[in-house]
Parts: C-alpha cells; sequence; structure tokens
C-alpha cells in the first residue's frame, strides 16, 4: 500500500510540474511562428526522457544500494505523471485529423527521436559527471 500512495504522490508533483511547464512555455511562445506547434508537449515529454536517463543511470550504479520504492516514486509516480504521452498522441491526431500530414510527421519523429536521444543524453552525461 505504501507503494501505491508513493506512486500517487509522484504522480501529482509530476502532474503539477507538467502543467506549470506547459503554462510557462505556451505563455512564452504565444506570439511566436510556433505558437500551433505543440512545442510544450514536445519540451516536457523530451525533458521527462532526459531525466529518465538520468534517474536510470542512478539506478544502475547504485543498484544494490537503491530503494525500489524510490525508483517508483521518481519513474512511475512524477516522471509518468509529467510526460504526456497521451497528449503527444492527441496532438498528432489533430495533425492528421486536418490533413496537416507534413507538421503530423515532423512532430511524431521528432517527439521520438529527441526523447530516445534525451534519455541516451541523460544516461551518458551521468556517467561523466559520476
Amino acid at each position: 500500500m505504501i507503494n501505491i500512495i508513493l506512486i500517487a504522490s509522484g504522480g501529482a508533483i509530476g502532474a503539477v510540474l507538467r502543467y506549470f511547464s506547459f503554462e510557462i512555455i505556451t505563455k512564452l511562445l504565444r506570439n511566436s511562428s510556433l505558437a500551433n506547434f505543440p512545442v510544450a508537449t514536445l519540451f516536457i515529454n523530451v525533458t521527462g526522457s532526459f531525466l529518465a536517463g538520468v534517474v536510470y543511470y542512478f539506478i544502475i550504479k547504485n543498484f544494490d544500494n537503491f530503494d525500489p520504492r524510490l525508483k517508483n516514486v521518481v519513474m512511475v509516480g512524477i516522471l509518468g505523471g509529467f510526460t504526456t504521452f497521451s497528449a503527444f498522441s492527441l496532438d498528432s491526431f489533430r495533425f492528421l485529423q486536418t490533413s496537416q500530414y507534413s507538421i503530423a510527421l515532423i512532430y511524431m519523429l521528432s517527439s521520438v527521436l529527441l526523447s530516445i536521444l534525451a534519455v541516451f543524453f541523460g544516461f551518458y552525461s551521468m556517467k561523466l559527471v559520476f
């Protein structure tokens, strides 16, 4: 039961962080040429992926001493609440539904590729530092 409470608490923190990140980015880009592109969702997913790489590095490096409850709070709770795959899917669907195929393709490819690269850089940047 404690794991469920920890994950739920982490999820709440991640969801609030996502909300604030989304609002700030959307306001910053309101009058830019990127106003209609889901930059906030892309940023959140790439940042969450980078942080997943960082946390995963520490889990592997300290595997014998790493508390699985901490992993659940951070990876499942905070990062799960922070990242926005459902928003990514909805943004992609809306582009496709309105026949904006080029933008949909650019968005989907950049989201997936940048997020995978972010995990890689998060993991290996921690390996270089520690």
